[in-house]
């Protein structure tokens, strides 16, 4: 990523960024960040996120590190909650039925009864913080910043890092000729993507942000290659095709097909050169907003 996200003008809105960034990675990027400032009252959202992937595919994540992941980041979200008296009971609750939901239906089982040692202390110790004020303000000053500080949330970041790269591993984004192939076997979705024009402004910011980039200076397209449609464009009226005489026809048909070969060999190479214009990891997120509610 540049130093300065900013060099080529002001970051993209979410609805540029829609136009060439797949939703799935749009999402994986939010929760990444979601992860990397530590807004932990988002962490259910991720927690869900990923108990819902990792039952479908559970191969993503070893037993164990599912666990911790899964249990992690709920826990951390319920200890943030005990942290005021302004929390009611009843929403913490809620957060500790899940917990206990993702243990009796083996979602985040590792293996061993080490997962439900630590689920049922969990428990108990936020039962207890909630009974005793006391032990409460105890506990957020000595224990917490020691079991739940750097080291914790480090673990937590390192743990969703190997979730989503391998997310990403298994959702390759397809490239041009491998997504037509997609849409042509089904009529309706492509007669949709064709009839689909992309809002004007959004896109003229796309366009104007991506060619201060510069991406367009490794294009190179032979100055000659289409030429035969403004010639052919160019004939006169009534105009009548008389073969030449000194011609032969099989001379013709070979230069006709040197010219396809010349041309389709010209367009695998320039589907290949869309397909790395935008690199992912050049995509920058900050300052757009996405909602993430469907997860939720």
């Amino acid at each position: 990523m540049d130093d300065n996200p900013y060099e080529n003008g002001p970051p993209l809105l979410l609805p540029s960024l829609c136009l060439f960034i797949p939703p799935l990675r749009l999402v994986s990027a939010a929760m990444w960040q979601v992860v990397q400032r530590g807004d932990v009252h988002d962490y259910g959202m991720l927690e869900e996120f990923v108990t819902t992937v990792t039952e479908i595919v559970p191969e993503l994540l070893s037993c164990s590190q599912r666990a911790q992941l899964i249990l992690g980041l709920r826990a951390r979200m319920v200890l943030e909650l005990c942290r005021t008296e302004q929390t009611a009971d009843q929403d913490i609750q809620q957060h500790l039925d899940r917990i206990r939901s993702l243990i009796s239906t083996g979602e985040a089982e590792s293996g061993d009864a080490e997962v439900e040692l630590s689920e049922s202390n969990f428990v108990e110790l936020v039962e207890s913080l909630l009974k005793d004020p006391s032990e409460r303000e105890n506990f957020y000053q000595d224990v917490f910043p020691v079991e739940f500080g750097p080291k914790y949330d480090t673990a937590i970041q390192m743990l969703m890092l190997e979730f989503l790269s391998r997310l990403e591993k298994l959702l390759p984004i397809p490239d041009l000729e491998q997504t037509a192939s997609l849409l042509n076997a089904v009529p309706s979705a492509l007669e949709k993507c064709v009839q689909f024009v992309p809002d004007p402004k959004q896109l003229r910011t796309l366009l104007q942000y991506h060619r201060k980039l510069g991406h367009l200076d490794s294009i190179r397209t032979p100055s000659s290659f289409g030429d035969c449609i403004l010639s052919s464009l160019s004939l006169p009226p009534y105009v009548r095709v008389v073969a030449a005489p000194d011609v032969d026809s099989d001379t013709q048909s070979e230069s006709m097909n040197l010219e396809g070969m010349e041309a389709r060999e010209l367009m695998e190479n320039r589907t290949k050169e869309i397909d790395v214009l935008v690199p992912a990891d050049k995509v920058n997120i900050t300052g757009s907003q996405m909602s993430l509610d469907h997860y939720q």
